[in-house]
Formats: structure tokens, sequence, C-alpha cells
């Protein structure tokens, strides 16, 4: 049976709170890179730089993705309508993941916005066994 070349995994996130943190780890032997991130709303944010929520992406102490704020032009959140996040091009090892290697997803509010409610897919392709 061969080994997958690439996958993708997924968590909901339902919150509220003033902080969250929120883990993905492949579970594949061999090492992974992170290829894309995309989110689908199951609740609606309109864009507000007074109540809003930004998430910062990171393997370890290192960013592998660019912060998705969604008070920002272009990034309200529609239900069922996806929105994706800009994995980084610099991040070099950073990107790769082995089986527990964690992706964080850290998960800040600011003011009163409605529930962050998403679910957030990521995908991996092999680089080595």
């Amino acid at each position: 049976m061969s080994k997958p070349q690439s996958v993708t995994v997924s968590a909901f996130v339902d919150t509220s709170a003033s902080s969250t943190t929120t883990g993905l780890c492949h579970g594949q032997s061999g090492e992974y890179e992170l290829t894309s991130l995309t989110m689908v709303p199951h609740g609606a944010l309109a864009e507000s730089g007074s109540a809003k929520y930004v998430i910062a992406v990171t393997q370890g102490s290192d960013t592998v993705a660019t912060s998705y704020d969604t008070s920002a032009s272009g990034n309200a959140l529609e239900v069922g309508v996806k929105q994706s996040m800009t994995v980084s091009t610099t991040a070099g090892s950073a990107l790769e993941f082995g089986a527990t290697d964690v992706l964080k997803f850290v998960i800040t509010k600011t003011g009163s916005p409605d529930s962050l409610k998403v679910q957030i897919f990521a995908a991996f392709s092999k680089v080595r066994v």
C-alpha cells in the first residue's frame, strides 16, 4: 500500500474568547510541507476595526502564514464563502511538519465581535520519507 502524497486536515473553531489557540497535526509518517490554508465560515463577521479577530499561524515560534485580520478590506466572513490564508514563501523548513508537529492557530479578539465560527483546512504535500 502506498503512502499518501498529500493530506488535508481540519478543525472547527467556535469562540468568543479574548484568546484561543487551536492546533492541527497531519499524523502521517514522513515530512509534509504546508501548502495551503483555507477557512469556511459558519457565521458571518463584518469588517470592523474595533470589533475583530486576528488569526496568527505558527509552528513553534516560526510564523508560517500571513495573519488573517477580519477587519482588513476584503476579509469580512460570509457563511459558506471560503477565505484563503497566505502561506509564507520565506518560512523555509518551518513549513515542514512531521507527524506530531503542531500547526498552531492563535486567535486574538479585539472589541466585541460576534463569535468566530470557522472550519479551518490545512493542506500538506509530502516532501520526504
